[in-house]
C-alpha cells in the first residue's frame, strides 16, 4: 500500500514534466528565441502579457510598434490568445486548437480525465485558462464561438505562424527607437 501511495505522486510528476510543467517548456524557449531577434516586439508582447491588450492599446503612442501590435491583435479574432506563453510558436492548426479548447471549456474535469487532459489538451487548457481569467467562463465560451466563426479564413494555418505574420507586419510598418514604445 505504501508503494502505491508513492507511485501516484511519482506518476503525476512524470506526466506533468512530460507536458512541460516542470523543467522548462520547449514552446516558451522557442518563443523567447524568436522574440529575442527583435527587442521591440519582445517588449510589446511582454507588456501585453503583463498589463493586458486593452491597456497597451490605450497607452501606446501612435505610430509606434506597440500601437501597431496592439491594434492588430485587438482587431484579430484570436488576439486574446497571445497572452499564453508559447502561443507565438504554437504549431496547432487554428481550427483544431479552437475545437480542443471548446471541448476543454465545456467539460467538468474529473480526476480520471486529468491524465488524458495532460496528454492531449495541456495546450488547450492553457488557452482556456487564459480566456476564463480574462472574461469569465460564460463570456469566454461566447468569445470562443466568435473566434471560430471569424477565423475561418486561416483555420488551417498554425496559430504561431498567424501571430508571427501579424507581429512582423508591425516590425516593417513602424520602425521607431526602443524609447518611443
Amino acid at each position: 500500500m505504501k508503494q502505491i501511495k508513492c507511485m501516484l505522486p511519482a506518476t503525476m510528476l512524470v506526466l506533468l514534466s512530460g507536458c512541460g510543467y516542470f523543467g522548462g517548456d520547449e514552446k516558451q524557449q522557442l518563443e523567447q528565441a524568436w522574440l529575442a531577434q527583435d527587442p521591440q516586439l519582445q517588449q510589446v508582447v511582454e507588456q501585453i502579457r503583463a498589463n493586458g491588450l486593452d491597456v497597451v492599446a490605450q497607452s501606446a503612442a501612435a505610430g509606434t510598434v506597440s500601437a501597431c501590435v496592439a491594434e492588430k491583435l485587438s482587431q484579430d479574432p484570436l488576439g486574446k490568445l497571445v497572452n499564453v506563453e508559447g502561443s507565438l510558436v504554437e504549431s496547432a492548426k487554428v481550427a483544431e486548437l479552437l475545437g480542443d479548447l471548446q471541448k476543454v471549456m465545456q467539460q467538468d474535469i474529473s480526476f480520471d480525465q486529468v491524465a488524458s487532459l495532460l496528454q492531449k489538451g495541456a495546450d488547450a487548457a492553457a488557452y482556456a485558462k487564459s480566456l476564463i481569467e480574462q472574461q469569465g467562463l460564460d463570456q469566454a465560451l461566447q468569445s470562443l464561438k466568435q473566434m471560430a466563426t471569424a477565423s475561418e479564413q486561416f483555420a488551417q494555418q498554425d496559430l504561431g505562424a498567424h501571430f508571427q505574420q501579424l507581429l512582423l507586419e508591425c516590425k516593417t510598418v513602424a520602425p521607431t527607437p526602443a524609447s518611443a514604445n
